[in-house]
């Protein structure tokens, strides 16, 4: 396979955003006078989908559901770009690995499950480390119709960077991730940097799993394309 791009999760992909995520949720919570939540529904959260903010609110408080979701995403809003900006960089060797893509001319797209009107503050790493300006396409959940596991941002970041889905690999931190690579006929990588141990990624049959972005630098060299560039 001549690799034409590579396109990337962001959260617990590129950037090691995890902790950060616990944290902006007891923020929130304490902030809304909430009690707080397990691990596993932050995890879920990251994910995205509105209904598991739901799972926020106390039954007895479900009758504001709807107030009460607003004012955690308000907050949530006001402390994240903070604690972004404090706390998150870049997972160790995405500079380098996005350095080596740029210099063997291939493409760079980052596919998030972020709204638009969020990601500014979670791209603070990669602008940080003077790597935003390589990616060539973006994709947040405005710009396709389904979100993933479903495929749709993963085959509208291939077609807005010009390249054919199956010289185009995709590389992710969770299960949907995989997924959506799958079904989009993607090459789909899983990394062990995020929110899915090296089991749950397994159960989803990737091409590959490994340790972390940098692991992929002998990858990238072999498969680069050969066609005189």
């Amino acid at each position: 396979m001549e690799i034409e791009a590579a396109i990337f999760d962001l959260d617990g992909t590129l950037i090691d955003s995890v902790p950060a995520y616990f944290k902006i949720t007891d923020l929130i919570l304490e902030r809304v006078n909430l009690p707080p939540v397990s691990r596993e529904v932050v995890v879920e959260l990251m994910k995205g989908g509105r209904e598991i903010w739901d799972r926020l609110i106390p039954r007895d408080m479900m009758h504001r559901k709807d107030e009460l979701i607003r004012r955690c995403m308000e907050v949530g809003m006001e402390i994240y770009p903070k604690v972004f900006f404090n706390e998150v960089d870049l997972i160790p060797g995405v500079a380098e690995i996005f350095s080596q893509l740029t210099a063997n001319e291939i493409k760079i797209g980052l596919v998030t499950s972020s709204h638009a009107r969020y990601v500014d503050g979670k791209l603070i790493p990669l602008k940080r480390n003077g790597i935003y300006e390589l990616i060539d396409v973006m994709i947040t959940i405005e710009d396709a119709p389904k979100m993933k596991p479903a495929p749709d941002p993963l085959i509208e970041c291939a077609r807005r960077l010009g390249v054919a889905r199956e010289r185009s690999v995709y590389v992710g931190d969770s299960r949907v991730d995989i997924r959506a690579a799958k079904e989009a006929g993607m090459f789909a990588i899983g990394v062990l940097t995020g929110i899915d141990d090296q089991q749950t990624l397994r159960r989803e049959d990737p091409h590959m799993i490994v340790e972390s972005i940098y692991a992929l630098k002998e990858f990238f060299l072999k498969h680069q394309l050969t066609d005189g560039r």
